[in-house]
């Protein structure tokens, strides 16, 4: 990473659920330092963190805030996560805790509404430049109801789960946890 002569460099330590950790961040100054740590603490529910001048380790995390802070994102390009992935979607583990990147990214634009999620609309599934989001209001689904009257279909004639999962690209536990959830609520209902 290339750090201009006007940057400062400075550690910025997080504190949540009696754990830290650190990030590095460059800023204008240290006004510019304050501002950015209070936004990556509010993306991180952090409860506190304290900020001080000097060098620490840059991360994929540390790399994705300074692009926010500095808005270094193309319109035309794709920015892909070069950290770790689950299901197929760009996280970090962070605090014991597992955390969506593009979830981050809406909070620390302060776009907290949970009913808020953003898709990569440019097909580009490692995506995480906000310019390329699609932002959609309800819950974030792998399946969408078309798609889970097909799953139920096929479990319905025999097909495997495993084989359902391939097919729609999830993993199997994403088709167990929606039919677990579906029988909670049935139940639920048939008890009223």
């Amino acid at each position: 990473m290339v750090v201009s002569n006007k940057d400062e460099n400075y550690t910025l330590k997080i504190h949540k659920n009696l754990q830290n950790c650190k990030i590095a961040l460059t800023a204008n100054d240290s006004s510019h330092a304050q501002a950015q740590a209070e936004d990556i603490c509010r993306s991180l529910d952090a409860t506190s963190f304290n900020l001080s001048y000097g060098h620490c380790k840059f991360t994929p995390l540390s790399e994705l805030y300074k692009d926010l802070s500095s808005n270094n994102f193309n319109h035309k390009k794709c920015s892909p996560w070069l950290g770790k992935f689950s299901n197929n979607v760009p996280c970090i583990y962070i605090f014991k805790q597992r955390y969506y990147v593009r979830s981050l990214i809406l909070k620390y634009l302060d776009i907290p509404r949970e009913d808020v999620f953003a898709r990569p609309s440019c097909n580009c599934k490692s995506c995480i430049n906000p310019y390329h989001f699609a932002y959609e209001i309800g819950k974030n689904t792998k399946l969408g109801s078309g798609d889970w009257n097909l799953v139920l279909a096929f479990l319905g004639q025999g097909t495997g789960v495993d084989q359902i999962a391939g097919a729609f690209k999830i993993h199997r536990s994403t088709i167990y946890r929606k039919l677990k959830n579906e029988r909670i609520l049935a139940g639920a209902q048939n008890h009223s």
